[in-house]
């Protein structure tokens, strides 16, 4: 179908991987306990590490951030951010390893 030329154009659209900024971080706090909804699991520890973004003509925002859970395990969580600054966890990734890559999903 899509194949692997189809995921290098989604990817092309977003940024580089990226230390989380102060704001970034406070987002992800404040999504816990949907994350932890999405994940189906309760998370001890929650640090979120880093992130990629990609945006809809300056107005919508969609992050991917790689959260450390403890030990070698993070979850890698897919946020929403509407232009009127809703938010939502749309989709998370867990577990994943420290070393996995950040990428669109």
């Amino acid at each position: 179908m899509g194949g692997s030329n189809s995921s290098t154009a989604v990817m092309s659209d977003w940024s580089p991987v990226k230390p989380v900024t102060p704001e970034v971080k406070r987002m992800c706090l404040e999504m816990k306990s949907q994350v932890e909804e999405s994940a189906g699991v309760n998370f001890a520890v929650y640090i979120p590490v880093d992130f990629i973004s990609t945006n809809e003509c300056g107005i919508n925002y969609t992050y991917v951030i790689k959260v450390d859970v403890g030990g070698e395990t993070c979850v890698h969580v897919k946020i929403f951010q509407a232009a009127g600054g809703e938010r939502n966890v749309q989709d998370t990734r867990y577990p994943k390893s420290n070393s996995d890559p950040l990428f669109p999903f």
